[in-house]
């Protein structure tokens, strides 16, 4: 699926250049006058609720209302009941349009007269983190069984959030069932970093229990099709532009580096921001609003290019979405969107200069796959006198083996066994150099790591430094927060004081160019922080953490997150890229063992 998608996207530019089972709300309504009639302005449908392998999960009830009726609404505590299981919000009207929500970890109001949610901590609110290890709060964590978390500390510790619906014409309502909001709407709300979300698509709403993990290949093929239709109706396409405003306004992380953010994007919101840019902005907007289906999707691909960020913003459906089942819509879009895409690039020469920054990392990075094979080869560890060298490509691993091994299921992964894995590739070289008498030194090469799992990044941070802290910030709130967790560094299985007797007697240093990106550009920081010296160029950016949201049609997309845009120890930003203790002017340099070695003791010998 991953290859149809790409080949799409790359179709488009060629030719421009849990269980559950829920019905209504029980537990939140006042009870209803029986001498005074109702009259309803809706219709509900009770829905299927599955998997992204499409298992049934239970079903839910939708509202369809009469002025609106393609948009599903789906009161807060269904949707909470299908989120996390077993939970819901409890809802008390306190005044006319007024209500007080409670969740399991934490309260919110909502206006419906003026369309407004209000939260004292809008993330305790939302928190599905309980499902991952209990007591956990809503913060970043992929939950991978050598790491747990330990400790939140936010600065400040509570921010009072308001979030104006109204103002971007999104209609929050309320009865005797309930309060209601738009499912696409709620849905944006509660979507968290280990990609707990909900998607509907007309016919069926997708959950994903185990979030990441879930997703793998993206929104699939079974909820995308329905959606592969000529036009869309104009309620839904006049309120799926209004959620996106909201939402890319909102929740966007503004990592620093992208064309709309130099346009007021935060300060204006993304409507206004569109308007201004100029004809690429206006035709953005233009295609965005449309009820012809062609020319929505090639306006997601356009404000896709107006916010690039390197490699996390992806707003463009098709990345995300899985087109493979109608093969004949395909063709269609692609005969639409390479003309119309073209045209886009003639309003926007500045885009030029982004695919060039892009074009030139990924230069760089076949640039040094081609010079380490032939210096190293095709092993991923190499000695040379007292250096020890290991390749690091990926922050992911084959997590299977690792979940059976904690569980008491399988034997402790190996390279015998998982010889693809980042993860005991690395502890294995790890092992290697520290038996070596003679290895004094270890050099990481990340220099062609694109990202992937902060996990990972945690787990070197502790067996290099034996720090196990990552610093980020909201960019929706203001908070700063220092997020602490407990590494098992012997991988024995448990979480105990022997983990604290592990420690390596060994210089390390860190590989790195702008190739570098996200974890790629995490993990230097940290490293650079805590008196590790790094060799190459300067790395690639990356800031932020990404989620994955639905369109309110159904199909998906990817943005930069407000909820944790990372730093380094000091709060600083580090979406620039991070600069190297030892720049290296050539990529000739950067597998010249000897050299690398000459550095490293340099450094180590102050």
């Amino acid at each position: 699926m991953k290859q149809t998608r790409l080949w799409l996207m790359a179709a488009i530019l060629t030719i421009s250049g849990m269980a559950l089972t829920s019905c209504r709300d029980e537990s939140d309504n006042p009870v209803v006058n029986p001498d005074v009639p109702v009259v309803k302005d809706y219709v509900e449908r009770i829905v299927p609720v599955v998997d992204p392998a499409n298992k049934p999960q239970g079903t839910v009830t939708l509202r369809f209302y009469n002025d609106m009726p393609s948009v599903a609404y789906v009161s807060i505590s269904n949707f909470q009941r299908i989120m996390y299981p077993g939970t819901t919000v409890e809802v008390v009207k306190t005044a006319p349009n007024l209500y007080a929500l409670t969740s399991p970890c934490g309260t919110a109001t909502v206006d419906t007269q003026r369309d407004i949610f209000e939260s004292d901590d809008y993330e305790a609110f939302t928190n599905m983190m309980g499902m991952v290890q209990p007591g956990m709060p809503n913060t970043m964590f992929d939950a991978l069984p050598i790491l747990r978390w330990k400790s939140l500390e936010a600065t400040p510790k509570n921010v009072h959030v308001t979030l104006d619906y109204g103002r971007y014409g999104i209609d929050l309502r309320a009865d005797d069932g309930g309060v209601y909001f738009p499912f696409a709407t709620i849905a944006d709300l509660y979507v968290d970093g280990y990609m707990h979300l909900a998607d509907f698509n007309g016919e069926t709403v997708m959950v994903a229990p185990n979030g990441s993990y879930s997703l793998d290949n993206g929104y699939p093929e079974f909820i995308i099709t329905p959606i592969l239709k000529e036009t869309r109706t104009a309620d839904m396409a006049d309120y799926a532009y209004r959620n996106l405003c909201f939402t890319l306004t909102n929740f966007f992380g503004y990592p620093g580096r992208t064309l709309l953010e130099n346009k007021g994007l935060k300060e204006k919101g993304l409507d206004q921001a569109l308007q201004d840019y100029g004809k690429a902005g206006q035709m953005a907007r233009e295609l965005l609003r449309s009820q012809n289906m062609y020319e929505y999707i090639t306006g997601t691909a356009t404000l896709g290019c107006l916010l690039d960020d390197g490699g996390h913003t992806y707003t463009d459906v098709t990345v995300i979405s899985d087109l493979s089942g109608n093969p004949a819509f395909i063709t269609s879009l692609v005969d639409y969107a390479g003309p119309k895409v073209a045209e886009f690039g003639t309003y926007c020469p500045e885009y030029d200069l982004v695919k060039d920054v892009k074009q030139y990392r990924r230069d760089i990075r076949d640039d040094l796959n081609e010079k380490r094979k032939a210096a190293i080869g095709e092993s991923a560890y190499y000695k040379v006198g007292s250096t020890a060298y290991c390749w690091f490509d990926s922050f992911l691993c084959d997590d299977s083996g690792w979940r059976k091994y904690y569980k008491g299921e399988g034997p402790k992964p190996t390279l015998e066994d998982y010889p693809n894995d980042w993860l005991v590739i690395l502890i294995d070289a790890l092992e290697k150099a520290e038996a070596d008498p003679e290895v004094k030194n270890f050099v990481l090469d990340i220099s062609t790591n694109g990202g992937g799992s902060s996990d990972l990044v945690l787990f070197i941070t502790s067996m290099f430094c034996n720090k196990n802290d990552m610093y980020y910030e909201n960019s929706l709130t203001g908070q700063r927060m220092k997020c602490s967790y407990d590494v098992d560094r012997n991988l024995d299985g448990k979480f105990d004081e022997k983990d604290a007797e592990v420690k390596f007697n060994l210089n390390f240093a860190l590989l790195v160019s702008p190739y570098s990106f996200s974890c790629g550009n995490l993990l230097p920081a940290l490293l650079k922080d805590y008196g590790i010296p790094l060799i190459g160029k300067q790395t690639g950016g990356g800031s932020c953490c990404v989620l994955y949201s639905p369109s309110a049609d159904g199909f998906g997309y990817r943005y930069s997150s407000h909820r944790s845009r990372l730093t380094n120890t000091k709060g600083e930003d580090i979406d620039d890229g991070i600069t190297p203790t030892f720049p290296l002017e050539s990529t000739d340099d950067f597998f010249d063992i000897p050299k690398l070695t000459q550095l490293v003791e340099s450094y180590y010998a102050k």
